[in-house]
C-alpha cells in the first residue's frame, strides 16, 4: 500500500485491501514500527530503494475479482463422516490432508483435475478464489484451503492427538509445518522432484540444488528428531509428520533419484518409513487409482 512501492512495481492494491490495512494498523499498538523505526522500518528500508526505476505503464490493481461465498463461523460440525478434500493423488500437499481426513474418519477425497481445468469453474471458486489444491469442504458447507490450515483444522476438531497439548510442543509442530511449507518445500518440492513430475522446470545446477536440500534436511533431523526422538512431537506422528512425509516420500522415488542423482538420507528415510506405519492410510501414497504418488512418479521413469 506505500505510495513508493506502487510507482516503482506498477502494482496497486484494490481499495477494499487498502481499507483492511489502514483498518489494522490502529488496532496493532506498535505497528508503527512498520513506517518508523530508526531507518530500518519497512516503509524507511523500501524508500532507500532510489535506484529502481520507476513502471512505467498501467498499473496493475490486485484484489479485484471474483469473490467466493460467505466464510461460515463457529464450531466444526461433529460427527463430520463425509468431508471432502479437493485434490489429485499425486499432489504431495494434497495427500497431506487427504491421509489425515481418512485417518480421522471424517472423509475422503474429492478429485479435482487441474488438467481439465477443474479448479477454475465457477462451483469450485466459490469455494476458493486461489483456485488451488487441497481444499477442505465439510458436508456442512464450510471451506478452509492450504494443506497447513486444513492439517491444523482436522486434528483441532477431530483427532487431537495428532496435535500436542503442550504450547512448547505444538510450536514445534507449527515450526516444522512451516518449513515444510516454506524454505525446504521451495527445494525439496520445486528443485527435486517437482521437474521430474513436470510440475515445474529444471533448476540450472541440479547438483547444487540437490546439496542445498540435503543440508535443509540435515538441518531438519537436528532441529526436531535429536536426542533420540523419533518424530518431531515425540514417539507419536503428528500433523507435522502428514505434511512432511508426502514430500519426502516423493522424493524417495527411484525415477527422482534416476533423473536428478538426489538421494535421500538414510535418516529421512527411516523417519519416513516410521510415520507410514503409524498412518492408517499410508498405503494410499504407493497406491490410489494409478494416480498416488508413487505410481505416478513410476510413469515419469
Amino acid at each position: 500500500s506505500l505510495p513508493f512501492v506502487q510507482k516503482k512495481s506498477g502494482v496497486k492494491l484494490a481499495p477494499r485491501l487498502a481499507q483492511y490495512v489502514q483498518d489494522i494498523m490502529p488496532l496493532m499498538k506498535t505497528s508503527g514500527i512498520l513506517m518508523s523505526n530508526g531507518g530500518w522500518s519497512v516503509k524507511e528500508f523500501v524508500e532507500t530503494k532510489t535506484d529502481c526505476p520507476d513502471f512505467v505503464g498501467t498499473p496493475v490493481v490486485v484484489g479485484e475479482g471474483l469473490a467466493t461465498s460467505s466464510t461460515q463461523t463457529g464450531p466444526a460440525k461433529r460427527g463430520e463422516t463425509s468431508a471432502k478434500i479437493h485434490a489429485m493423488p499425486a499432489s504431495a500437499n494434497s495427500v497431506a490432508a487427504i491421509v489425515c481426513a481418512m485417518d480421522a474418519g471424517i472423509g475422503n477425497m474429492e478429485f479435482c483435475n487441474l488438467m481439465e481445468g477443474a479448479h477454475m469453474k465457477p462451483e469450485y471458486l466459490a469455494k476458493t478464489a486461489f483456485h488451488q489444491i487441497p481444499l477442505f469442504e465439510g458436508s456442512d458447507g464450510y471451506c478452509v484451503a492450504e494443506s497447513t490450515a486444513i492439517l491444523r483444522y482436522i486434528a483441532t476438531n477431530y483427532m487431537p492427538s495428532l496435535y500436542p497439548a503442550s504450547p512448547k510442543e505444538k510450536a514445534m509442530v507449527d515450526w516444522a509445518m512451516d518449513l515444510m511449507s516454506g524454505s525446504i518445500y521451495d527445494v525439496l518440492a520445486v528443485k527435486i522432484f517437482y521437474p521430474v513430475f513436470a510440475f515445474a522446470a529444471p533448476p540450472a545446477d541440479q547438483k547444487a540444488e540437490n546439496e542445498t536440500c540435503l543440508d535443509l534436511l540435515d538441518k531438519f533431523e537436528k532441529a526436531f528428531l535429536s536426542n533420540g526422538k523419533k518424530f518431531v512431537a515425540g514417539n507419536s506422528i503428528s500433523i507435522a509428520e502428514y505434511k512432511a512425509v508426502p514430500l519426502m516420500f516423493a522424493c524417495m522415488q527411484p525415477s527422482v533419484e534416476k533423473k536428478t542423482g538426489f538421494k535421500m538420507p538414510a535418516r529421512m528415510v527411516k523417519y519416513v518409513e516410521d510415520a507410514m506405519a503409524q498412518m492408517k492410510n499410508g498405503s494410499f501414497l504407493s497406491s490410489a487409482g494409478g494416480y498416488s504418488i508413487k505410481e505416478y512418479a513410476a510413469s515419469k521413469e
